[in-house]
């Protein structure tokens, strides 16, 4: 499980100097307010450092391969500098090269330099469905041609309405209030969803997703599922979930149209808000254990929500315990 790394102030003017070299596009632009946001934001929560941004110039992407050698490190700050052409909504190609040029000399090459290269050259579809398919995996569970067609059978199963489901789901109405069980309960009748089971119902796939909205203190607005989805992009280990945190940024910061159906939640631009998502994925990041891939939502369901985010280490939320809609 991933853990918060140590960056020294050394290490932290490096980080934000590679920043300043991709936001610049090498010196010959300046940097967008919402791109010094994003460095703000980052040394706030990730870096947790207090570097005048005011003075700080570039470094190129050689001489900042031969003072920072340790691969997590090398991982984080460049998962950090591929998100920063979104971030002014443009995916100007001569910022991709730079982050390329860092990609080659850090000697990391993410699934996530691959999908910034896609949307630079908008070919979407072709990425939806790759980011389709390893979603399945990394994000369902379904990693395996078996596993995919009983999920889809049991999707399809449930959607349709599956009693002896429904019926199990309905009974966290009478779990103790405060409980993860029945604030999952309220939590989906509040918004007039289908409960797993019910008719028209997402099924229990997206279960342990919700689960992140309720223990991290997200709502399920534009904007919790941005930040919802900064906090999954702290869980996984492997770079996942900074495709999941693309994938959200693309629907509701480019408004791309990307993976949101029909007008259910319609595609917006400009919600991503550099110091809120940064706010949720240093939660992710705290968090000791992967809860979309390793929570067992019925061992938890009648446990106190707050009692869970002390155990998986979940910096309280200033929101209250069920977030209305």
């Amino acid at each position: 499980m991933k853990h918060q790394l140590s960056w020294p102030a050394g290490d932290a003017q490096l980080f934000l100097q590679a920043m300043q070299e991709v936001g610049s596009m090498g010196g010959i632009a300046n940097i967008e307010p919402i791109t010094m946001e994003m460095m703000e934001s980052i040394q706030n929560f990730v870096l947790k450092s207090s570097i005048d941004l005011n003075h700080l110039n570039g470094i190129k992407p050689e001489d900042l391969s031969a003072k920072i050698s340790d691969r997590n490190k090398r991982e984080q700050l460049l998962q950090i500098l591929i998100l920063i052409p979104y971030v002014d909504m443009k995916v100007d190609p001569r910022m991709v090269a730079i982050v390329d040029n860092f990609a080659d000399h850090l000697e990391i090459h993410p699934q996530t330099i691959k999908d910034l290269h896609r949307v630079r050259d908008n070919h979407l579809k072709r990425l939806l469905i790759d980011y389709g398919r390893r979603s399945l995996g990394e994000f369902l569970g379904l990693d395996s041609a078996p596993k995919v067609i009983k999920g889809v059978i049991t999707m399809f199963h449930q959607a349709i309405g599956d009693r002896s489901v429904s019926e199990r789901y309905q009974q966290l109405e009478t779990y103790p209030e405060g409980s993860l069980g029945h604030t999952l309960f309220h939590w989906y009748r509040d918004r007039n969803w289908a409960l797993p089971g019910e008719k028209k119902s997402t099924s229990e796939l997206l279960l342990n997703h919700d689960c992140c909205h309720i223990l991290g203190g997200f709502n399920t607005d534009v904007q919790g599922e941005m930040n919802v989805a900064a906090f999954q992009a702290g869980l996984f280990d492997d770079g996942f979930g900074f495709e999941s945190l693309l994938e959200v940024i693309l629907d509701f910061h480019l408004g791309k149209a990307f993976s949101t159906v029909g007008n259910i939640i319609p595609p917006s631009t400009g919600a991503f808000h550099p110091n809120d998502a940064m706010a949720g994925y240093e939660k992710g990041l705290a968090c000791n254990v992967n809860l979309i891939k390793d929570l067992d939502f019925w061992l938890e369901a009648d446990q106190p929500v707050l009692t869970l985010r002390d155990k998986f280490n979940i910096p309280a939320s200033s929101e209250p315990l069920l977030i209305k809609p």
